[in-house]
């Protein structure tokens, strides 16, 4: 259990340089943009593109990140009044609705990679293939750390730990 631990951690540490990584190349290109044109009267004809594609990437695994701590934005409402004891088949089955979600995501997103369809983008001249596959390799991060989080509520549920499952609709409150 402890080398899950250690992957999981590793995952989300290289998950989130990505993003901090695709932010920082958003943020760099698109200041580079404006000072070209603006300043230089030169349009940097490739930042678009590059912001866009970087842009994608960084929703997808911004939303593994995100999943880790299965802090996606949620209305608890419904959860809260729910029993106590009777809580964790719901929050579970949630959990497990959300895997069959994304291993069809995942399946689909790699079909779509593995087309021959793929348009070459005009200013980087590179497949789009490229920007498809952030689909699927955010689709596998989404469902290792939804195994992950399931798999802790069915430890807590097992053992009994009914404090585990009262403020799963508010991540923060934990």
């Amino acid at each position: 259990m402890a080398g899950i631990a250690r992957l999981i951690e590793w995952l989300d540490r290289l998950s989130r340089v990505a993003v901090i990584v695709f932010v920082g190349t958003i943020t760099v290109v698109m200041l580079a943009q404006v000072f070209f044109r603006y300043v230089i009267n030169s349009s940097l004809q490739w930042s678009e593109e590059l912001s866009i594609w970087a842009l994608i990437w960084m929703v997808f695994i911004g939303s593994a990140v995100i999943m880790k701590d299965w802090a996606h934005i949620n209305i608890p409402t419904f959860t809260n009044l729910i029993p106590i004891k009777i809580r964790p088949f719901f929050l579970i089955f949630g959990k497990l609705a959300t895997i069959v979600f994304l291993a069809a995501v995942i399946w689909f997103g790699f079909k779509v990679f593995n087309q021959d369809f793929h348009a070459r983008s005009s200013s980087l001249s590179m497949s789009t293939k490229w920007a498809k596959l952030s689909i699927p390799v955010g689709g596998v991060l989404m469902m290792i750390f939804a195994i992950n989080a399931t798999m802790h509520d069915l430890i807590h549920w097992r053992r009994g730990n009914d404090a585990h499952f009262e403020n799963q609709g508010n991540p923060g409150l934990e």
